[in-house]
C-alpha cells in the first residue's frame, strides 16, 4: 500500500512541525495563489515572449496540453483509485490542523493535483532553460508540495506520485513530433494575428494557476449532461 509505515511516519513527523510558528507563515504563503505561482508563471511567459520562435512556442503548447491532461488524470485518480484517505479527513491520525480546508468532494488524495500542475509547469521551463527550470522545480517542492504534507492535506507518497505524473506527461508528450508539428502549423496560420494566441494562452494560464478549476467544472457539467 502507498500509505505504508514510511508514508505515515514521515507525514506525522512533518505535521509535528505545526506546533512551531514557522509553518503557519509558510502555509500562508503556500496557499496564496499569487505568491506560490509567481516564479513559475513569470518564467513561463518570459520564455514565451523572449523570442518570437514558433518552434519553441509549439513545444511549450504541446507541454501545456500535457499539463492539462496530467491534471485531469490526477483528479480522476483521486476519485477512483482507492489508495488511502486524505490525511486531514482521517481522525485516527490525530493531526495538528492549520487549515481544515473546505469542499472535500474526494476523500482520496493520491496524487496531489496541485503538485502535479506545478511540477509539470516547472518541467516545461526545465526543457527550455535548465537552470531556471531546476530553480522552479525546487520552488515547487519547497513552497507547494512539502507544505501540503505538513498541514496534512497529502501523504508524502501523494507528492511523489505527482512528481512522477506531471513531469512524466510533459516529457512523454515532448517526444511526440506529430503534436509539435501540429501546433507549429497552427501557429503559422495565426502569424498575422498572434495577439489571439497570446490572449488564449493568458486565459489558459490563468485557469492553470487555479488548477484548471474552470475546465474541471466544465468537464463535470458535460458528464452530468451526457448522463441525464
Amino acid at each position: 500500500m502507498l500509505d505504508g509505515n514510511w508514508d505515515r511516519e514521515l507525514l506525522l513527523t512533518l505535521n509535528s512541525l505545526v506546533g512551531l510558528d514557522g509553518p503557519h507563515y509558510v502555509w500562508g504563503l503556500a496557499s496564496n495563489a499569487l505568491f506560490r505561482g509567481f516564479p513559475i508563471f513569470f518564467a513561463w511567459f518570459v520564455l514565451w515572449f523572449s523570442r518570437d520562435c514558433i518552434r519553441r512556442r509549439s513545444r511549450m503548447l504541446v507541454a501545456l496540453l500535457a499539463v492539462c491532461l496530467a491534471t485531469v488524470l490526477s483528479v480522476w485518480l483521486q476519485f477512483h483509485l482507492a489508495t488511502h484517505t486524505r490525511p486531514i479527513l482521517d481522525p485516527a491520525l490525530h493531526l495538528n490542523i492549520i487549515d481544515p480546508g473546505s469542499n472535500w468532494d474526494r476523500t482520496g488524495s493520491f496524487p496531489s493535483d496541485t503538485a502535479t500542475v506545478f511540477f509539470a509547469l516547472a518541467t516545461v521551463i526545465l526543457l527550455e532553460n535548465r537552470v531556471v527550470g531546476l530553480i522552479c522545480l525546487l520552488w515547487v517542492a519547497a513552497v507547494i508540495a512539502i507544505p501540503r504534507v505538513v498541514v496534512g492535506w497529502h501523504y508524502p507518497s501523494d507528492v511523489v506520485g505527482s512528481l512522477l505524473l506531471g513531469p512524466g506527461f510533459v516529457l512523454l508528450f515532448d517526444k511526440v513530433p506529430y503534436l509539435r508539428m501540429l501546433f507549429e502549423r497552427s501557429l503559422r496560420l495565426f502569424e498575422g494575428r498572434m495577439y489571439l494566441v497570446h490572449a488564449l494562452l493568458f486565459v489558459l494560464m490563468a485557469d492553470a494557476s487555479h488548477l484548471f478549476d474552470g475546465l474541471q467544472h466544465a468537464g463535470k457539467s458535460l458528464v452530468r449532461m451526457l448522463g441525464s
